[in-house]
């Protein structure tokens, strides 16, 4: 508040009749969720002075000069109990504003905040209503200030419209006949980059975008506009709010790669914020979706990006501003400027794949050690490729817990193709030496892998399974101490450690043919990991294939595990899970063909396909 106490005791309040500060609105207690306001609260005492409407009351008369306050009131009227608070202060507040509106037709704040509180209220239809209303309202009085809040507010309400083309359309005639004020064009022109983005109208998406950049050009060559026309949420923040500016660039972006536009493609990608990793890492996914639907493109404009090794923030900025920090950027490596961690990672891959390996390694080594490299997406990358590559990944397994890093590993070598799984043991050796646990990972995922999707053969079956429990067992040996493998202590053990604990048992009874304590083991082991059922049900495939009656050998412990598996196709099927039921059947069917329950099972399953 300091700014306002030196405002009122310099005298500096002597030549302004009105003033606004901001209102940060707070969504929850923490105080990391808001929206700021640019409230008008403040004027010269007048007699004629007074608030005004129904809710949010206003005052009135707005006399100019105004002065314009960038310290904060913190208010957290909307903190508390989220979407039921909203909905009871909807309820109340809209039959309020729609009785002010009756009394007081003219006055144009009550339709902009009924139009809110309906759309609040998931009533779009009502809030375009009002909207338009509003817009009359405006036009007959000539309020072109509040004409451009509700020009804004309706853009956004076209564009939850099932039918976009009607909203490009409107949202074009707007611009076209109304000729809306810079700040206000600016968010239509969002609006309508989104719409015909997604729409599948590349071409429109580029010329409004480009239209949007030369405008923004223009108000930051002007930055007075910002304070003058903005009006409430719609003001320079807004704008510019990572969502809204670098979403504007990435449809931009996709629409040019599109229309195989490489050139317009490059431009918009300037313009995000490659030194800004926690802003960036958010397209990524997208990024790489680029990278497999447009190869040659992708590669060639990269290679652009990264020539300078370093891309300037463009959230602000006149076009010659931009060009200076573009020549400064090529000696950013010298200077010790940040870089793009992707753009490196991206620029190793390319030297990699095209006869550089050694450069490429060197380039990589250094992204997995880079300051920005901590995003989940971004380490998962690094993983897929350091096992591809065969690099040595300490420098990831460094920056990352056991707990982050089994999660990394369980993601991406569920994406891997099988025909890498001896490249993940290579990779898990070299590990071994300075990280063993994080090594035991890989191996542990490694085998799972094996066991899913390598059809291992009855021996190499039984050795990997009993492998991969070996593996979970040093694992958790590794961070546990001995008293807890002994005893009742076993059952605080996390679930996979009991179940590896559970099936190597039951392999060692089933080496010394004793079938049904291991049906009965291996029956309760998949009782403790439920994903382990595939596994085990082909192992008693497998079994049953090297004996003339599995279930007589079994004896009732095998036909209880079939009565168990029937049961969980039951579950499945009342779950719509059909995927998982008709993998299930086909393991377990084998083992008893002639069973008319599981025959009625895939009967079902097969109509429902159908369906």
């Amino acid at each position: 508040m300091e700014q306002i106490c030196q405002f009122f005791l310099s005298g500096e309040h002597k030549h302004y009749h009105s003033a606004h500060y901001i209102q940060r609105n707070y969504q929850d207690w923490f105080g990391t969720k808001y929206s700021d306001f640019s409230a008008f609260r403040m004027v010269r005492r007048i007699p004629e002075a007074c608030f005004r409407g129904a809710i949010h009351e206003e005052l009135t008369p707005r006399r100019e000069p105004c002065k314009y306050f960038h310290t904060y009131v913190h208010h957290y009227g909307y903190a508390g109990n989220g979407e039921n608070r909203e909905g009871q202060k909807t309820a109340r507040n809209i039959p309020l504003l729609l009785k002010a509106i009756q009394n007081n037709p003219g006055h144009v704040k009550n339709y902009m905040q009924t139009t809110k509180e309906f759309d609040l209220a998931g009533d779009w239809k009502k809030a375009e209503e009002y909207c338009q209303k509003g817009r009359a309202v405006c036009r007959k009085f000539g309020d072109t200030f509040s004409e451009g809040w509700l020009q804004a507010y309706l853009s956004g309400l076209l564009c939850k419209k099932s039918e976009k083309g009607e909203a490009i359309l409107e949202i074009e005639s707007m611009l076209k006949a109304e000729h809306p004020k810079e700040l206000i064009s600016l968010v239509l022109y969002q609006q309508l980059v989104h719409l015909c983005a997604n729409g599948d109208e590349p071409e429109k998406a580029v010329w409004y975008g480009r239209r949007f950049e030369e405008l923004l050009d223009y108000m930051e060559e002007n930055p007075c506009l910002w304070v003058q026309q903005g009006y409430g949420e719609f003001c320079e923040d807004y704008i510019k709010a990572p969502d809204h500016l670098y979403g504007l660039r990435m449809d931009c972006s996709a629409s040019g790669l599109k229309l195989k536009d490489q050139n317009t493609a490059l431009f918009f990608l300037k313009r995000l914020p490659w030194e800004q990793g926690d802003i960036l890492c958010r397209y990524y996914p997208q990024f790489e979706r680029w990278k497999e639907n447009y190869a040659s493109s992708f590669w060639e404009i990269f290679s652009k990006l990264w020539s300078h090794e370093y891309i300037c923030s463009d959230t602000a900025g006149s076009q010659a501003a931009r060009l200076q920090k573009s020549r400064e950027a090529d000696n950013s490596l010298k200077d010790g400027r940040p870089v793009s961690v992707y753009l490196l990672f991206q620029k190793a891959l390319y030297l990699m794949e095209n006869d550089k390996p050694t450069e490429g390694k060197e380039l990589f080594s250094h992204c997995l050690g880079h300051p920005d490299s901590y995003d989940t997406y971004l380490r998962q990358l690094f993983l897929k490729e350091a096992i591809g590559h065969q690099i040595n990944m300490s420098l990831l397994a460094k920056q990352m817990d056991l707990a982050a890093w089994d999660r990394c590993t369980d993601k991406v070598i569920q994406e891997l193709p099988y025909t890498l799984n001896s490249r993940i043991q290579a990779c898990e050796l070299h590990l071994g030496k300075e990280y063993p646990l994080y090594s035991l990972c890989l191996k542990k995922y490694r085998l799972e892998q094996k066991l899913f999707k390598g059809f291992p053969l009855w021996e190499e079956l039984i050795q990997t399974l009993e492998d991969y429990c070996l593996c979970i067992m040093e694992f958790y040996k590794g961070l546990y101490r001995e008293e807890m493998f002994e005893g009742k202590n076993i059952s605080c053990l996390p679930k996979e450690c009991r179940f590896a604990a559970t099936v190597l048992e039951a392999l060692e009874k089933l080496e010394q043919m004793q079938m049904p304590e291991a049906v009965r083991l291996l029956s309760d082991a998949i009782h403790v990991k439920t994903d382990m059922w595939g596994v085990v049900t082909e192992l008693f495939r497998q079994a049953a294939r090297r004996m003339d009656d599995p279930a007589l050998q079994a004896g009732d412990e095998f036909l209880n595990l079939a009565g168990q598996m029937k049961e969980t196709l039951y579950t499945l099927l009342d779950a719509g899970q059909t995927a998982q039921a008709s993998q299930i059947l086909k393991q377990v069917l084998p083992l008893i063909p002639e069973e008319l329950e599981l025959i009625w099972i895939g009967q079902e399953l097969i109509r429902r396909r159908k369906l």
